[in-house]
């Protein structure tokens, strides 16, 4: 487990030291921090940026859902993942309370180390995978977004392109019918693009490391030639990759061939299950 950051929050001194002696013995590398005033937890957990907070319910000042409903409503702190302690609120009914209020779970007192080692754990790897969809999706938004930067730019020169087209089609009818032919086939290419730019975003979210465990294990290997591993990669068919890549299957039979002495890969080896593993 990794050097979490856990902040635990109880209004009676001797829960927290309880705890605290939990953690040390069984997350020895966690950084804990603790406070008894649930009134300072927000700036805490601003300041801290806790991976964890649990928090005892019952409290003078502030309840346990209060606090919960404080942390969820602050944009700087409602990610965090908050555990629930209680030894007084204990029926089922609480605990979807607590559930709904924003809690990722439920802890019972008195507390079993074994019990919230387990439950922490739980929540760490809940955590961990939300940040990394979030930084997955992050990424995706900048793509897109430089993508539609760069069709709106295309556009813009697809327009200004069409209007001198216009000026000289009555003068010299020759030289216009190169540009338009030129135009179309710059079109056709950047559809080409667009598409495989989506297709990309879509394979990577699925295969994350592909690309780059490839690379690794063959330097030599070209991003085409990534590309048709892609392909391969989902079982695609010569004459679909070929419809995709507009290439004639005989080409896209010796770019196989090609990849294949590059990876070191003989006619026993099963190109698609090979390509599986990265």
């Amino acid at each position: 487990m990794k050097n979490y950051k856990i902040l635990i929050v109880d209004d009676l001194i001797e829960n927290l030291q309880v705890l605290f002696s939990i953690f040390s013995k069984h997350l020895p590398d966690c950084d804990i921090l603790q406070t008894n005033n649930p009134d300072n937890v927000t700036n805490i957990a601003i300041n801290a940026k806790p991976d964890l907070i649990i928090t005892d319910w019952d409290m003078p000042q502030m309840s346990g859902i209060d606090l919960i409903k404080r942390l969820k409503s602050n944009n700087k702190t409602k990610d965090i993942p908050i555990i629930v302690v209680t030894g007084v609120m204990l029926t089922t009914v609480n605990l979807q309370i607590a559930l709904d209020s924003g809690a990722v779970d439920y802890i019972r007192k008195p507390i079993e180390p074994i019990e919230l080692i387990a439950r922490v754990n739980s929540a760490m790897l809940l955590s961990d995978y939300y940040n990394q969809l979030m930084k997955q999706k992050d990424e995706e938004l900048t793509k897109s977004a430089l993508h539609l930067i760069r069709s709106n730019e295309f556009i813009n020169g697809f327009v200004n392109e069409l209007k001198k087209i216009e000026s000289i089609v009555k003068s010299d009818p020759g030289i216009a019918i190169k540009s338009l032919t030129e135009l179309g086939r710059n079109m056709v290419n950047k559809n080409n693009e667009d598409g495989w730019i989506r297709f990309e975003l879509s394979f990577s979210n699925i295969h994350k490391n592909f690309a780059k465990n490839l690379s690794k294990t063959c330097p030599k290997i070209t991003p085409a030639e990534i590309k048709l591993c892609s392909f391969i990669r989902l079982g695609m068919s010569n004459k679909e990759i070929s419809a995709v890549l507009n290439q004639t299957t005989n080409s896209l039979k010796v770019s196989r061939y090609r990849i294949r002495k590059k990876l070191n890969l003989d006619r026993n080896n099963n190109f698609e299950t090979y390509l599986s593993n990265f």
